[in-house]
């Protein structure tokens, strides 16, 4: 009763803050030895215990930095840290740095030498993974792994997708993911529709490109909005300009997800290329052109911020739109909607290709040279790729911040987080746990995710994509150092271009007859030395699932 007090305490003195929170150890470096724990160490030091609580027989102390997220709370105090620490015999000294500036901050310590033990919720790409790693800043993790992390290692074991994903080209594993087993969450932004326009004008939801055409222009033409005007925005969206990659699949492009970078994936043959050349590429550009000269896109689409954007769903004008959940057309209209199907293309293709992969966000952890204990840090976060341990760090402690259903078939969160009249459930949970947010260790499981990701919209969402993922989904590659400095440049020159250069399609500003000059300057900046080198990586992925 004490331990609920206190927190109810605490979300009270977060909801008078809630404006602010929307705005916004030491030692010598452990030698590692072929199995990646302490050379010549026969066991632990100190003393921990292979399983169960506590992980410590002695008490410890680890220092870990960093990305503290806008919503949250200060980690010390939040109640799962703080009652881990006395399961575990691990006391965590937290640095925490708002998130918007935490790249750079950890960057610096990193080139001075002034390292804690472990970097949690570490933002590190693939790219710093290889970096810090080959310096031997980041140890590498596999042994400790095989030995003190056997939730980890289970699902590595029935996910073999997560270990490739992971892998840096030496052939070692530098940082931990955040995992999730939804497809919901994994299939990032998507298109909704106004269901309620359909039903007014007697349409059903559109199955092909021709037929969202179609309907986005009923809804131009006619009063969708009861103001006895045409006021009606057909399609919506921030300046993400998602519909591309939304709708790209149903020319037959994005085969392989929406990760790793924007313009690879593979064709019909099986080899990689860059799509943004290919002739279909063109035709899906041809197609939102139309769209965009026809009064069917946002205007405002390639200027405007989310703020904006989510300005005009809660006034009721919109009658398509791109967004991760219908939350943010507002609780108002929210339910007006329904997600797109995987529309047909004019080719007959039908794929739905936003979708991330299994491995949900890469380089969250990650055990520096510094730390002495490393078996023991490795045991601690562990913990949460476990069954309990997810339970543990999404819900919280049970009649403290969460109860069971009156029914007593499931469990949810206590009122003052589900329900807060000052605070979003995000904003509640942020003060007693870090997953707000994502980007840290953790395996999300649909059975302890409470937030908008299971609500009927994105479940539904789930059901009718589902069928048309990629079978092959990528994560972000790693790179050799030599590989990464050749992108550098390449990516940059070339895919600015590219990004530039479809708003001038779409828009107009750039005609169609300039097709082929648009696809020789990709060529002369050196777009076949980018697919070699992703052709590489892509072979070191394949060959560390055997």
């Amino acid at each position: 009763m004490m331990k609920s007090k206190k927190w109810v305490a605490m979300v009270s003195a977060a909801a008078l803050s809630a404006g602010a929170l929307a705005g916004c150890s030491s030692g010598e470096p452990a030698k590692q030895g072929a199995d990646n724990t302490p050379a010549g160490a026969a066991a632990p030091q100190p003393p921990i215990n292979m399983t169960g609580f506590p992980i410590a027989k002695e008490p410890i102390t680890i220092k870990m930095m960093g990305a503290k997220g806008p919503l949250h709370g200060e980690w010390k105090d939040m109640l799962v840290f703080k009652e881990y620490e006395k399961m575990t015999g691990i006391k965590v000294e937290f640095e925490t740095v708002p998130q918007n500036g935490f790249v750079e901050k950890r960057n610096v310590k990193m080139a001075g030498g002034d390292l804690p033990d472990a970097f949690y919720r570490a933002q590190f790409t693939p790219a710093d993974e290889v970096n810090y790693g080959s310096q031997g800043i980041l140890i590498p993790l596999n042994g400790l792994i095989d030995k003190y992390a056997p939730n980890l290692k289970a699902v590595m074991e029935k996910y073999p997708e997560v270990r490739q994903s992971i892998t840096a080209p030496d052939g070692n594993i530098y940082t931990l993911p955040q995992l999730n087993d939804q497809l919901a969450p994994r299939l990032s932004r998507k298109i909704f529709i106004n269901k309620k326009w359909l039903d007014k004008l007697g349409l059903p939801v559109p199955a092909t490109t021709e037929e969202y055409y179609n309907t986005l222009k009923a809804f131009r033409d006619n009063d969708m909005t009861g103001s006895g005007k045409k006021d009606a925005l057909p399609w919506s969206g921030d300046k993400t300009f998602d519909i591309l990659s939304n709708i790209r699949g149903s020319w037959g492009l994005g085969t392989t997800g929406a990760t790793g970078d924007s313009f690879i994936d593979k064709g019909p043959d099986g080899k990689l290329r860059f799509f943004a050349i290919d002739p279909k590429y063109k035709e899906l550009l041809e197609y939102l052109n139309k769209l965009y000269k026809e009064g069917l896109i946002d205007k405002d689409v390639f200027t405007q911020e989310v703020p904006q954007f989510s300005a005009k769903l809660t006034q009721g004008i919109t009658g398509s739109f791109s967004a991760s959940n219908v939350n943010q057309a507002g609780a108002k209209y929210m339910d007006d909607y329904v997600p797109l199907p995987a529309l047909k293309g004019p080719y007959g293709d039908q794929l739905f290709s936003t979708v991330v992969p299994f491995t949900q966000t890469q380089g969250t952890f990650a055990i520096t040279n510094k730390n002495k204990y490393p078996e023991a840090t490795m045991r601690w976060v562990d913990y949460f790729y476990g069954d309990e341990g997810v339970k543990f760090l999404r819900m919280g402690m049970e009649g403290v911040t969460y109860e069971k259903t009156p029914d007593g078939s499931d469990i949810q969160y206590k009122e003052e987080i589900r329900a807060n009249p000052k605070l979003s459930l995000d904003q509640a949970a942020a003060q007693f746990s870090p997953w707000p947010g994502g980007g840290i260790p953790q395996f999300v499981q649909m059975k302890y995710d409470k937030t908008g990701n299971t609500l009927p919209s994105s479940l539904e969402s789930a059901k009718v994509l589902g069928p048309y993922v990629p079978k092959e989904i990528w994560p972000k590659f790693l790179f050799t150092k030599d590989e990464q400095d050749q992108l550098n440049s390449l990516n940059n020159d070339i895919n600015t271009y590219v990004q530039e250069q479809q708003i001038k399609f779409v828009t107009g500003a750039v005609p169609f007859s300039n097709w082929d000059q648009y696809v020789a300057s990709i060529k002369k900046m050196g777009v076949d030395k980018m697919l070699t080198i992703y052709g590489a990586a892509y072979d070191r992925y394949v060959k560390a699932k055997k």
